[in-house]
């Protein structure tokens, strides 16, 4: 939903409580200005910009980059192995 930022000014509530069931985006002379949205999604956004920032923070090695590799796979074939006595 758009509204104008002199709409917002003269009825603030009901838009905060408007943003709970959908995002309201607050525009000026037609132009976007920010968006309101619920607490809810806000903390939702925080947790997955951590999470994003954690995974974009670990180095995988090489052969993660590999579509045929499958670590789990790997592991589970050489169990199987093992099991027979070929390893």
């Amino acid at each position: 939903m758009n509204i104008s930022l002199s709409t917002l000014k003269e009825n603030p509530i009901k838009y905060f409580e408007l943003a709970k069931t959908t995002d309201v985006v607050v525009t000026r002379r037609g132009k976007r200005l920010g968006r309101i949205i619920s607490e809810e999604k806000a903390t939702m956004s925080e947790k997955q910009r951590a999470i994003e920032a954690l995974i974009g923070s670990v180095a995988f090695p090489a052969e993660y980059n590999d579509p045929v590799y499958d670590p789990d796979y790997e592991i589970l074939r050489e169990a199987a192995y093992r099991d027979r006595g070929l390893l």
